[in-house]
């Protein structure tokens, strides 16, 4: 189950301690950049927990530092970004909220609905991130976020952080990076720069490839580019930072969206 399927993670991260740290907090990452590791955050897309709030405090135990209130389907907590009736948070979502401000676990909403992402930006105690999104007024989709949530996210310090993934932002069959480096322009200007990180969601090797072969049919129509060119996968996270520098951004800006936001709110909700 998913708890055994964490602790052997951890338990290999462990044993090549060596190459790689496990992040528990800020310092954990200040300390891999510094002795050249790897930083391994583990977080869930899902929170899995059923109808368990001590489960929360589990994940916490095993590392989890983030954890995604739901992944597009309605669950014990709230609804996803494919449900026909987003009714927004349930109690039982107050309260896993609230657990999740008083043990330091970030609330991540990526495949919340519309209306439980609300919810949680406003129940929520401490700032919460959309780690893996775009505009939707650039490119309305159902995987999108809307400007009005996105611009309340910032308001009480959360974080949006931009995905990348091939066919997401482009339904060109040849799209390149551009489409990505879009939305970042168009979040800096609708949030600020301080509330923007990179959050590319991309695989390492054929992402496209990939899905297709794990999700066959539910596919076809959707993927009409291969890859993405200039951001195949997070190996080419440089070519962001070169785009940034294209369109004029600031060193003290590229410095925040490539890592100096997320660090920031790490350590503001996660800890130290």
């Amino acid at each position: 189950d998913l708890v055994d399927e964490i602790g052997m993670m951890l338990s290999d991260l462990n044993m090549n301690s060596s190459k790689a740290i496990q992040v528990r907090g800020a310092e954990d990452i200040v300390r891999a950049k510094q002795t050249g590791k790897v930083g391994i955050l583990p977080t869930v897309e899902h929170l899995a927990i059923g109808d368990v709030l001590h489960r929360v405090d589990v994940l916490y135990g095993l590392g989890i530092r983030i954890g995604g209130l739901t992944y597009n389907l309605q669950n014990n907590i709230g609804s996803g970004l494919v449900e026909r009736h987003d009714s927004g948070l349930t109690d039982f979502g107050l309260e896993v909220v609230c657990r999740m401000n008083q043990i330091g676990m970030a609330i991540d909403v990526s495949h919340a609905g519309f209306h439980t992402a609300m919810d949680a930006i406003k129940f929520s105690q401490a700032p919460i991130i959309y780690s893996h999104n775009a505009a939707y007024t650039l490119r309305p989709t159902w995987r999108t976020r809307k400007d009005e949530e996105l611009i309340e996210c910032s308001k009480r310090g959360g974080l949006i952080a931009i995905t990348a993934v091939p066919n997401s932002l482009s339904d060109d069959l040849n799209q390149n990076i551009g489409c990505v480096l879009d939305h970042y322009d168009y979040m800096v200007k609708l949030v600020g720069v301080d509330h923007v990180a990179i959050g590319t969601d991309t695989l390492v090797g054929d992402h496209v490839g990939f899905h297709t072969k794990m999700l066959g049919k539910k596919l076809i129509g959707r993927t009409p580019a291969p890859y993405l060119d200039g951001l195949e996968s997070p190996a080419d996270g440089k070519n962001i930072i070169r785009g940034f520098i294209s369109r004029g951004y600031s060193d003290q800006d590229i410095i925040k969206i490539a890592g100096g936001n997320a660090l920031s709110f790490i350590r503001n909700v996660v800890g130290s």
